[in-house]
Parts: C-alpha cells; structure tokens; sequence
C-alpha cells in the first residue's frame, strides 16, 4: 500500500518506518536471525521463480498496448484484486496490527476507513479519466494534452520520481527485512528483490503485474487463513480480542478518541485521499480495465482490500488482550511495531513466521512491478514519445519502455544502496509531490476551464510550502505543524486552481 508520509504522525511516521529499519532493525542488521539463510534464499528465489514463471507461461502476443495497458482488457474481478494487491504493500501487514495494538479500534477505524475510502473515490474517477482521454496511458499525458509543457512537466517530475521513489522504498525495506529475519546481506537482498520484480515486469510489462497481483494477493489471504485463526485459539479466543479493544493500556475506549483523530486521523485521511491520485500506477490500471468497468473494479477492490488490515488487525488485539501472547513486546525488549510478528513468533510453530515473511514477499512484490511498469509508461510516453520522437512507433516505444524498466530498476537499487539513506527521507520527498497533485488533478477532471498557470503554480506552491513545513515539524517533533503543512498543501493546491478558474471566467 502506497502511503503518504504526510499521513503519518509523529509516533506513526517512525513506525512505518521502523517496520523494518526499527522492528527489524536496520541494514547493519541484528543477530537473532528468525528463519535461517539457506530457508530464506530459497523462499525468495522460489517467490521470484514462481512470479516469472506466471508470466512467461501467460505470455500473448507483443504490443505496446498489452505492454502498458494490458489491451485495456482487464475484467472487473482481475482489476479488483490487481488493485486491491496494488494497494498493499508490506507495512501494512505490520501497521494494522500495530494501530489495534496501540490505540484499539479507533487506531484501527482511522487506519482503515481512509485505506478503503480513497480507493471507493478512485472508483468515480477512473471511469472520468477513461472519458476524458479513452485512448490514454498515463496522467501526465492527458495533462500534456490539455495544458502547457510546464504544468506537463511538474507533473511528469512529481509521478516519475514518486516511482522511482516508491521502488526504493521497497528495497530498502525487504534488504532490511531479510538481513534480520535471515542474516542475508543487506546488499544482496536488495539487488536479489530488484532482479526480481525487474525479471518478470520486463515480459509483458503491465499485464504481467496484474498478473502476478492475483497470486500476490492468493498469498496473502492464504497466509492469513494459516496464521490468524490458529493465533486466535492459541491466544485466548475471542475474549482476547474483545479486551484489547482498548488498546493494551486500555486508554482508548471511544472509536472517536479526539487525541487519536487528531494525531492521527486528520494526516492519514488527507494523505491517503491522495495516494491514488497523485499515483500513475492506479491511473495506468484505470487506463487497463474494460471500458464501463473501471468504477466496479475499483469499487471491488477497496472491499477486498479492507479484508487485509480487518485481519491483521486481530493479531494486535490478541496481543494488547493477553499480555502472554506477546511477552517481548510488554518488557520492552522487542518495539510496539513488531507486535504482529511478536504474536505469531510467540504463539505460534516456527512455519508461522515464513508464512510469514512470503506474505510480507508478496506485499513488496506488489508494489514494486508495479512502480517499474507505471515508471516504464511515464518515461516512453512522457518524455520518449512527446519530447524526443513524437513520430515513434509503437515497437520503438515498447522498447525504451522497457529500457525504462531496466533504467529505473538500476536508479532505485542505486538510492537504497546509498550509504546513511532512509525510508524517512524518501518519504518526506515523494509523499509531498503526491499530495500537492491531489486537489488540481480532481478540479482538471471535474471542470474544463481551469488555465495551465493555475494548475501549475498550485502544484508548484504546494510544493514549496509543505515540504520544508512539514520536515521541520518531524524534526523538532512538532505534530501541529506536520498537521499544518498536510492542510495547507491541499489548500494551496485548491485554491490556486480554483482562483484562476474562476479568473478565466470573467
């Protein structure tokens, strides 16, 4: 799941952080290795073999359309578990199980309601885009096509870099994660993770992630069915997870806790209301789907979608409810963050936590072919077809989309290899860009006279005022300015647009 950073407060932009800098320590890695190396090799090696195979074995005839938009073929069942696996992506099986665990249900209630929510929004959106631009591949070209080269431009660099971005992210964070569960070597669980999702996203591009999305997302639900019910019987029943309703220390009795809302609530439903938007992997996915079924596909995968945090969720209840499912987490020795894993680790044989860790592989996979196939979109058609070669034909194009793939793939295992590199920084980075396309993207679709200098400048203000607000908010630990910059980006970005719409008409 692509979260904002600018959702997250001050507590919980570190936790989605520490999901495997902090739970799982960090590149330099720890030693209590949870699953051994030989294990863990071949249950990323086997993962990567298997999504390759998916796609190899599927393969139809070639073209840029089934390479970009999968033939804007994609049926409404696909579509709803390509996107719902599309929004998933690794923290969120640590998170939803964390916020239940710390602030009860309405952590839980303020973690999921927006998750579900901005893609249900998405939904009226998609099918506008489909309207407005039927034969399209990305947003940016469809901004391109209506406004001037600037506003194209800010908007081209706020998408490619959120992918470039996003892929980093991702590597960071499964390095990570296999350098403490398994003692690989940061660096070759990065570079093992980036020939990954590049092997299989290089064959058919687009249609091989929607592909590989449903076995993701079969993964994930199966691993929760293995996982969740046996922790329930071995955690106390459904007494445990009614008494950690709470929280663990039972401080959050009210689903509408105002101090939960605030810190919390306010930036989580700012910033995931953009996370679609400001996203050219669920544009190009709206551009994929059959023509009058995206809004039914995306309507059905915020629903399958909401089946994730529901469940993971029970892990972090059972351990706020009975303190002896998770003992490391209550003596201080283990952080909060890891409470889901803690639970399964503790009440739970050891095949627990490598169910486990294939369901957090899926996650990873999920959104990193994606972030290649909407990057590989965005590079030949925004800047290879309209800057360089505008007479290209399709082969041409299909070409450099996947050298884009192999280009961006190289970019983002450069950053994550970075020596001092954090997801924090990445986030800050990306995470604004979103969310100042959030309000111009929506007033573009819904009114026609908006003029480029408004669209642009709103972007560009928006831009300028909430990155460093909002980065000196994190770094003195300031929730009302991070709270702040998360409202006046969407202000800034509203209300430029919409001045000079209403200019141009009078």
């Amino acid at each position: 799941m692509r979260f904002s950073v600018l959702w997250l407060s001050d507590i919980d932009l570190r936790a989605e952080i520490a999901c495997y800098q902090a739970v799982l320590t960090s590149k330099t890695g720890g030693k209590n290795d949870m699953i051994s190396q030989i294990a863990a090799f071949t249950i990323v090696i086997s993962f990567g073999a298997a999504m390759f195979t998916s796609s190899v074995v599927s393969r139809r005839s070639r073209g840029l359309d089934l390479f970009l938009v999968a033939d804007r073929s994609v049926g409404t069942w696909v579509g709803a578990m390509s996107v719902a696996s599309t929004w998933i992506w690794a923290p969120a099986l640590f998170l939803a199980s964390q916020k239940a665990y710390q602030q009860g249900l309405p952590g839980l209630m303020w973690f999921t309601v927006p998750n579900v929510g901005c893609l249900v929004v998405f939904a009226f959106l998609a099918p506008r885009i489909r309207a407005h631009f039927p034969k399209g591949y990305t947003l940016p070209q469809c901004i391109g096509s209506r406004f001037d080269t600037k506003t194209h431009l800010i908007y081209l660099f706020c998408f490619l870099s959120l992918q470039i971005c996003s892929l980093a992210v991702q590597l960071i964070a499964g390095a990570a994660l296999l350098n403490t569960m398994c003692g690989i070597s940061y660096a070759v669980g990065a570079v093992m993770l980036a020939v990954m999702f590049t092997s299989y996203s290089l064959i058919d591009g687009l249609r091989s992630s929607i592909r590989t999305d449903l076995f993701q997302m079969v993964i994930i639900f199966l691993g929760m069915a293995a996982l969740i019910p046996l922790a329930v019987i071995k955690g106390g029943g459904t007494a445990a997870i009614t008494a950690g309703f709470d929280g663990f220390n039972g401080k959050y009795g009210s689903i509408f806790d105002p101090h939960v809302a605030y810190s919390f609530g306010i930036t989580v439903t700012i910033g995931l209301m953009s996370g679609p938007v400001g996203d050219q992997q669920h544009w190009q996915r709206a551009f994929a789907f059959q023509q009058g079924k995206a809004f039914k596909g995306y309507f059905l995968g915020a629903a399958i979608f909401a089946i994730v945090p529901l469940g993971m969720s029970i892990l972090g209840f059972i351990g706020a409810g009975n303190p002896d499912a998770a003992p490391a987490v209550y003596a201080g020795k283990v952080s909060a963050q890891q409470i889901g894993p803690e639970v399964i680790r503790t009440l739970l044989p050891s095949w627990g936590m490598i169910i486990f860790m294939v369901m957090i592989l899926g996650g990873l996979a999920s959104t990193g072919d994606s972030a290649l196939c909407a990057g590989g979109s965005l590079v030949a058609i925004d800047i290879y077809r309209r800057y360089i070669r505008s007479d290209a034909s399709d082969e041409n194009v299909l070409r450099i989309s996947r050298f884009a793939l192999l280009a961006i793939s190289l970019l983002a295992l450069g950053i994550s290899l970075i020596p001092g590199i954090t997801i924090l920084s990445l986030f800050l980075f990306y995470g604004t860009l979103r969310s100042s396309t959030l309000m111009p993207t929506i007033l573009m679709l819904f009114r026609k006279n908006v003029p480029s200098w408004g669209m642009f400048w709103g972007v560009a203000s928006a831009i300028a005022f909430g990155l460093p607000v909002y980065l000196i908010g994190e770094l003195i630990g300031n929730i009302d300015l991070k709270v702040g910059a998360n409202i006046g980006i969407v202000l800034i970005s509203l209300a430029l647009p919409l001045i000079a719409a209403v200019k141009n008409e009078t």
